[in-house]
């Protein structure tokens, strides 16, 4: 395998290096050429004059191309320009299959791509995808193609972009080009090796919150308010033609099976609903997030050591937008050290295409590396006193940019846990009893409310254990307070063990506590209190004193008030007390 990289601005440059090149003689030799145009220009003119005068040199070759938020060559940013990566393969076949979004739904049309893929496709290594995020919802397309794939081979690939956000992108496959679909570049034979690394570098920078209200790839509200409010309330984002630009850097972070995510904004609407690349599920966690530029770097370091072992022949990138923005002038920084391993192109993303075990995936605000070689390749093997360290600048006051932005993160990490940390005692101060640490009466009476209101909803049933102490008087009179407060302490803690995780357990008075038990009929109560009841007569509480207690049991009525529910459970453990204590009594 061999790899040539090439950055043109005009076409004659193109024709001129062809010319002096001799790349059609040379190509004659491989069995299979693989061209990716990654171009600034959306423009299918220019795509397709590239196209033409690449097919004249080289006409048994695999030409795709993308529209581009920003192009890599040799390592390395550029700008407004095209770069155009040539990869020659010996013993590998390529083949390359687009499927237009036009009047199609985007799962079926991953569906019948991955089913095109492995019907036309023999011994397959490796599949490369570039489709158009802007354009349709690669989401679901996605999940159509993890339904229509049979087999389990790596899958790579970005999103093609454009330079002003205009939702204008383009692909091309040999001579067709599309603003909406996908294309797949099928890599087969036995000799073909591909590895693949991605990585993140984002770090929360707000606190957690709940996605409540989505629609496809809108969400509509976050903790039950506008989605937009969020940006606006943390950042200051307006609502406006820049809504792009201003929130790039600010993803929301998510864990999905164990696996962090960032979820790139797209675009705000007048109901202040947020649309994302990829979807966000009701229910699930988020955070605002912040790239950290100094674990960008750090992680790079990491892939490339790794890549460097595995001793590629090529590297390919596909490097979300956001990162850039992020890293501005340094973007650099995390890129150029891989051209040291291998040649080394790629481009900008509107998002990356990476499968994770047997799912593919959308992924946002990623670094994607894909490192390819044929057999064990033709280049020296890298040893391990050759890993690539950490670069120090002779100039102290270089690369102070992303240390400056490493540090404020840090700082702004630190405080978020301090202050979560904070408000997390208080609200655990503001619900607990001080001396036993069960919940208390204020607590217990929020949740019999909450429970009120799901029984009258859904239907449901939940009732209520409410116990006192018998005697305890004589307890505080004959051992004082303090031999009291270690029986109540000892009590609680005895009753922990013997309610499920969903009951709540409450003090409610001096010795008196109650248990609140979801999903709970009146029997069910009746027996969990028998069987407290008698645990506790056979307790030694301490001081090697034994302790009764008096029950009274009540189920919900449907539509009744927590005034009448607490007054019927009450009124049972009065008519326990009067009937000689240490008995369940139900109302």
């Amino acid at each position: 395998m061999i790899t040539k990289i090439l950055t043109i601005h005009s076409i004659d440059k193109l024709t001129e290096w062809i010319r002096l090149s001799e790349i059609n003689n040379d190509s004659e030799r491989f069995l299979s050429v693989f061209i990716q145009i990654f171009s600034s220009q959306r423009d299918p003119k220019w795509m397709m004059d590239i196209e033409s005068i690449l097919r004249t040199a080289i006409p048994q070759g695999v030409i795709v191309g993308a529209s581009t938020m920003g192009e890599i060559a040799e390592g390395q940013l550029l700008i407004n320009a095209t770069v155009i990566s040539f990869a020659f393969f010996e013993k590998t076949l390529i083949q390359g299959i687009l499927i237009s979004g036009e009047n199609q739904t985007e799962a079926p049309m991953g569906k019948q791509l991955a089913e095109k893929i492995e019907n036309q496709c023999h011994n397959i290594a490796g599949v490369m995808l570039l489709a158009t995020p802007y354009t349709m919802d690669v989401s679901d397309f996605l999940k159509g193609f993890n339904a229509g794939r049979r087999q389990n081979y790596p899958v790579f690939g970005g999103g093609a972009g454009d330079y002003e956000a205009v939702q204008e992108p383009l692909i091309i496959l040999n001579n067709n080009y599309t603003a909406k679909g996908a294309l797949a570049i099928v890599f087969m034979g036995d000799d073909i090796h591909i590895d693949i690394y991605t990585y993140l570098g984002w770090q929360p920078l707000s606190k957690e919150m709940t996605i409540t209200e989505t629609d496809g790839l809108w969400v509509k509200t976050i903790d039950d308010q506008p989605a937009f409010d969020v940006f606006y309330r943390y950042l200051d984002i307006q609502n406006d033609e820049d809504f792009f630009y201003n929130v790039l850097e600010f993803p929301l972070l998510l864990k999905r099976n164990g696996i962090e995510y960032a979820k790139t904004p797209m675009e705000v609407n007048t109901d202040n609903e947020i649309k994302f690349i990829t979807n966000i599920n009701e229910g699930e966690s988020v955070c605002i997030g912040y790239g950290n530029p100094a674990v960008m770097i750090e992680k790079a370091k990491d892939i490339q050591n790794h890549i460097q072992i595995f001793n590629p022949e090529a590297i390919f990138l596909y490097s979300c937008i956001c990162r850039r923005f992020l890293l501005q002038s340094e973007v650099d920084l995390e890129t150029k050290p891989f051209e040291t391993i291998a040649p080394t192109a790629g481009f900008y993303t509107f998002g990356e295409i990476c499968s994770q075990g047997k799912e593919v995936v959308m992924l946002n605000a990623t670094m994607l590396a894909v490192s390819m070689k044929e057999g064990e390749g033709k280049r020296p093997v890298i040893g391990f006193e050759n890993r690539i360290a950490k670069t120090e600048s002779l100039d102290p006051f270089t690369s102070q940019h992303t240390r400056i932005i490493s540090r404020l993160v840090n700082f702004i990490k630190v405080v978020t846990k301090e202050l979560e940390d904070a408000n997390a005692e208080a609200r655990r101060l503001a619900e607990r009893d001080y001396l036993t640490q069960a919940y208390n009466r204020m607590k217990a009476h929020e949740f019999i409310e909450n429970e009120i209101e799901r029984c009258n909803r859904y239907d449901l049933e939940f009732s209520a254990i409410m116990l006192d102490m018998d005697f305890f008087k004589k307890v505080n009179d004959t051992y004082g307070h303090n031999a009291g407060d270690e029986i109540l302490i000892h009590l609680v803690k005895l009753l922990t063990l013997e309610i499920r995780k969903i009951d709540m357990l409450s003090r409610w008075g001096g010795e008196e506590f109650l248990i609140i038990m979801p999903l709970t009929n009146l029997e069910g109560a009746r027996i969990t209190a028998e069987r407290i009841r008698a645990i506790i007569e056979l307790t030694f509480f301490p001081r090697n004193l034994s302790q009764t207690c008096s029950f009274g049991v009540t189920a919900y009525k449907k539509n009744e008030s927590i005034e009448m529910f607490v007054d019927r459970v009450d009124k049972a453990l009065y008519e326990a007390k009067r009937m000689g204590r240490n008995c369940v009594v139900t109302k």
